[in-house]
């Protein structure tokens, strides 16, 4: 989505408004089947653009632990200042095109890169999956019989046995 900002930058204490949903795409691994609802403003305030929104993400997601599909969801606002273009470096500031469009969707799939959890998990206490046969620990123990030791680490379990 692409918001003409031009009408907003010539006159001061004008807002516009956006409302869009934003489908989660290949960037976002971990998420399947999901959008981000953004909805928000871009204000002028005496020649000083900001833009405010709000964004919703509700998704299945894949556990970083058992692989297993759960309903996932994150809010979280985004408040920025907006520039035609700097005069130096600054990571803070949103730009506009050579047109006075604002790019929503690049702006606000960036954010969702930053602001979404890199690692998902279907709960805080996942048990994954057994290393050895792949079963889900969080529906019971497996049926491996003894867990195996590292063999660097033998001596440290003499130590215990000793001690």
């Amino acid at each position: 989505m692409r918001l003409d900002i031009q009408e907003l930058q010539a006159n001061d204490g004008t807002t516009l408004g956006f409302d869009f949903s934003l489908p989660l795409d290949k960037a976002l691994a971990d998420y399947v089947d999901g959008t981000a609802s953004v909805k928000g403003t871009v204000a002028n305030h005496g020649g000083f653009l900001l833009l405010e929104s709000g964004v919703s993400v509700s998704a299945k997601g894949v556990c970083a632990r058992c692989g297993e599909l759960f309903d996932t969801s994150h809010s979280f606002t985004v408040s920025r200042p907006v520039a035609r273009e700097l005069n130096e470096e600054n990571d803070e500031y949103i730009l506009t095109d050579e047109d006075g469009f604002l790019d929503l969707e690049g702006v606000f799939s960036e954010e969702l890169l930053l602001e979404l959890p890199t690692k998902l998990l279907c709960r805080e206490d996942c048990k994954g999956l057994c290393p050895k046969c792949g079963k889900n620990l969080n529906r019971g123990a497996c049926g491996c019989s003894q867990k195996e030791i590292d063999p660097r680490l033998e001596v440290l379990k003499a130590l215990l046995n000793n001690g």
